[in-house]
């Protein structure tokens, strides 16, 4: 039999490290001290990558391409108060990098491989940054 209570039960969470140009893009959200990925949450029916690339569309005005998913882990969304299965995808830019962010985002930047080293942030972005970086 069954036991459901061994069952995840969470949200996916979806970042793109977008490169461009040899550099990352890196952001704030409201209220956050530390950098993040770009992303968010997949919608229930919606496929990964396709909601991956609409997040960033709604957030940045920024077209992206999903090159391979790079990271995955487990975390947890202390704001939302649930667990996260936390996927970061590898992302490149189509057309022009110029961003025009929402509400949502307060701070972004592009950053070199150097600087993603130093940078405060989320221990599952930093998961995915050491991956990236190997």
């Amino acid at each position: 039999m069954e036991d459901k209570d061994l069952h995840f039960v969470g949200k996916v969470a979806q970042k793109a490290l977008i490169e461009h140009d040899g550099k990352i893009l890196v952001c704030k959200g409201v209220g956050d001290t530390v950098w993040e990925f770009p992303g968010g949450r997949m919608h229930t029916g919606e496929e990964s990558q396709a909601g991956l690339m609409r997040e960033i569309k709604e957030e940045l005005q920024l077209t992206v391409r999903v090159v391979r998913p790079l990271y995955t882990c487990l975390s947890w969304h202390a704001k939302a108060g649930v667990h996260n299965f936390f996927v970061a995808y590898l992302c490149a830019v189509e057309g022009e990098a110029d961003i025009v962010s929402n509400d949502e985002v307060v701070e972004k930047k592009w950053v070199t491989r150097e600087e993603l080293k130093g940078l405060p942030m989320f221990d599952d972005c930093r998961g995915a940054v050491d991956e990236f970086l190997k």
